[in-house]
């Protein structure tokens, strides 16, 4: 043991003396590449590792094996600059030394480093506007309703890929949402599915609704035939009908009877086989979007009118 315990001791001093001196070694460095601009793909896969040729004490060769090991070293290049109008974007030595510098010690001398410069190509993809949809749901809850329709925001972005792959792209899904029972003011950031081969302009959209609480509102409409000519005339059975609307409570007050129409088409009435004919809103304030028409099918008669 006591043997064991000067051989240990000695050997350490030995390690300590030896890490002092000062060697030359390799060490390689992660290289990322960030805010590569949608409207290009890479020609080709550029070095994702450069090798460094330093010389330093072997303290800092442990050191710098930790962090290799621990993926601490690494430099970012941006490719945010890159001109459109080229295919090539070039990183010189001078700018691949400043950012590695960076990452080494103040004691470490950087001799070489392979590659000593990167190349960027690319090529300009064509691009197409398409409009974002929901994928899932989106309700109030029980009493509530939304003011307004559901608004994305950007309701339109553009998609980058090949002419093929664009030429079927239709719209942009979001991940898939499941958001119900909203009872006030409501707004999220979600996630885009990117079609296989397409870029988005945009990772993410806003999406948001405002929400109250409806109460309902019942008015009794004459029913009105369109496009009746001269010599004719229609009678509804029931000639009235009642339109229960939801609505705010802060709008409640402002809607009229005069804000609504319920009729129908005398040129749909003429192509039916039967004397029955369901009825339309076809006038309403842009606030209203949940109502009833009861009954919603009514009997008619077409008449001749008499000299």
């Amino acid at each position: 043991m006591i043997f064991f315990s000067f051989f240990a001791l000695a050997s350490s001093f030995w390690a300590l003396q030896y890490f002092r001196q000062t060697f030359e070694f390799e060490v390689p460095i992660k290289v990322n590449y960030t805010h590569i601009p949608a409207g290009i793909v890479l020609s080709d896969n550029p070095p994702d590792k450069i090798t460094l040729y330093v010389q330093d004490r072997g303290g800092a060769y442990l050191n710098y094996l930790f962090k290799q090991r621990k993926q601490l070293l690494s430099i970012y290049l941006d490719l945010g600059n890159i001109s459109p109008n080229k295919t090539s974007f070039p990183i010189d030595q001078a700018a691949l030394r400043n950012l590695i510098s960076g990452k080494l010690f103040a004691t470490t001398q950087l001799k070489s480093f392979s590659p000593d410069k990167i190349e960027i190509n690319y090529s300009p993809l064509a691009q197409k506007k398409a409009p974002v949809t929901i994928n899932g749901t989106i309700s109030p809850a029980p009493g509530y309703l939304f003011t307004d329709s559901i608004r994305i925001e950007p309701e339109q972005i553009i998609a980058y890929g090949n002419k093929a792959a664009l030429d079927s792209l239709r719209k942009i899904q979001t991940v898939p949402l499941d958001y119900n029972n909203i009872d006030k003011d409501w707004a999220i950031s979600t996630d885009l599915q990117a079609p296989e081969g397409i870029h988005l302009s945009v990772d993410k959209v806003k999406i948001s609704a405002m929400v109250e609480e409806y109460t309902e509102k019942t008015f009794e409409l004459p029913v009105v035939c369109y496009n009746l000519p001269p010599n004719r005339n229609v009678r509804f059975f029931p000639s009235t009908v009642d339109l229960i609307v939801r609505v705010g409570l802060n709008k409640y007050a402002q809607l009229m009877k005069s804000n609504f129409e319920i009729a129908v088409n005398y040129k749909d009435l003429t192509v039916k086989k039967t004397a029955n004919c369901s009825l339309t809103l076809t006038h309403k304030p842009p606030e209203v979007k949940n109502y009833r028409i009861v009954p919603n099918m009514v009997e008619f008669l077409i008449e001749q009118k008499s000299n």
